[in-house]
């Protein structure tokens, strides 16, 4: 069984539609890298997935469940966690106390809850830090802390949203290796990013969105190898080619 479902799924804002007839699935354990221009519907379809928007069209089953109409906070508490653009931490906790609160809402014993909080700053690199104000963090490390709170919830399914934007090359290298450690373990994961070189490090299958529908779906290396990735993703003008 799938652990993921999309079924026809639409998403209008008034006139604008934003995610158009969309279906894909992802097996349990599985990565899936997600690309597309900028305002092409990929964060409106992690919104989708997560549970902070509600489709108009379609259903989104997870684990072979419908959870459609279901909020965030249950699918949440259900397996699906999700990293942000931009990591708004709480800046005046503690490291530390930031994945507490992130504990809360997953579905691990209370007495466990410290045990796992420090096992998941030490995977994320993060253990040093613990005791300093996540206000303090450097980018990188937030960008770290935003992923060790999405692990401190449990995830069956990590929705990672260009959790690599903005890091210098190294950083980059960096995170992605913490990535794959956390692909190693049977996490599912689903990665939105511009940095591709990053994305195909890490995932083993690749989608592209473009004004909210899904062109092209496949292996990354014949994705990226299709005209109409070039020509939309890549700003290649193959007519200027041709010519």
């Amino acid at each position: 069984m799938p652990i993921l479902e999309l079924n026809s799924v639409s998403k209008r804002y008034g006139a604008l539609t934003v995610t158009d007839d969309v279906s894909f699935s992802l097996e349990e354990g599985a990565t899936l890298g997600i690309i597309g221009p900028n305002r092409g519907g990929k964060s409106t379809l992690f919104n989708l997935i997560g549970g902070t928007d509600r489709v108009n069209e379609g259903a989104v089953l997870f684990q072979g469940r419908d959870v459609t109409r279901t909020g965030a906070a249950d699918r949440c508490h259900a397996g699906i966690a999700r990293s942000f653009q931009i990591p708004h931490p709480f800046v005046g906790m503690t490291v530390f106390e930031n994945l507490l609160v992130a504990d809360a809402f997953g579905t691990t014993e209370r007495h466990a809850r410290e045990d796992r909080c420090r096992n998941i700053l030490d995977q994320t690199g993060l253990l040093p830090k613990a005791n300093r104000p996540a206000g303090s963090l450097t980018l990188l490390e937030r960008k770290r802390l935003e992923l060790a709170r999405a692990l401190a919830t449990d995830p069956k399914l990590l929705l990672l949203d260009e959790i690599a934007g903005g890091l210098t090359e190294g950083e980059c290298k960096s995170l992605v290796e913490t990535i794959k450690s956390i692909r190693d373990r049977g996490v599912s994961i689903i990665w939105i990013e511009h940095i591709v070189h990053a994305l195909t490090a890490v995932v083993e299958r690749l989608i592209v969105i473009d004004y909210g529908k899904v062109i092209a779906d496949g292996a990354p290396a014949d994705v990226m190898a299709l005209p109409v990735v070039k020509e939309i993703y890549l700003g290649i003008d193959l007519d200027e080619q041709a010519a």
